[in-house]
């Protein structure tokens, strides 16, 4: 995963492997967790789910990148990218979703600009693409 190029602000908090932490947090920029988290996120930039972190949050943020554990619920206004090592139970609402291969994704994902503009019918089809009738 990309992370170091884009990552970008200051950091606003961490909290370290041996931190266990339940509750509501807010932060300004970018927060890193390595620890256990157990609650609500909200109004951050950045959040990052470091590789050895258990997070099991509703959360609301700009961007998210993950490596560790995640389970609850994303509404992320950007971007999300899971790493390789990342174990996701979680629905996640986000205008783009990068995940390496070997990460684990488990829930449902729902991709768009705009949000409220619900879902979007694609017409420029691939010439290799083949559409099956459906079976009803």
């Amino acid at each position: 995963m990309k992370q170091k190029s884009e990552i970008s602000g200051n950091l606003s908090g961490f909290l370290d492997r041996d931190i266990t932490l339940k509750g509501d947090l807010q932060f300004e920029e970018t927060l890193r967790i390595d620890g256990k988290f157990e609650g609500t996120i909200r109004s951050g930039k950045t959040l990052v789910v470091g590789e050895t972190a258990e997070v099991n949050a509703d959360i609301e943020v700009t961007s998210l990148y993950v490596s560790g554990r995640l389970r609850g619920s994303a509404r992320v206004g950007e971007r999300v990218e899971l790493a390789s090592t990342a174990r996701v139970a979680s629905d996640l609402v986000t205008s783009i979703l990068v995940v390496e291969e070997g990460a684990v994704f488990e829930g449902h994902c729902s991709m768009s600009k705009d949000e409220a503009s619900g879902p979007r019918e694609i017409d420029n089809r691939s010439s290799d693409m083949k559409i099956f009738p459906s079976s009803s």
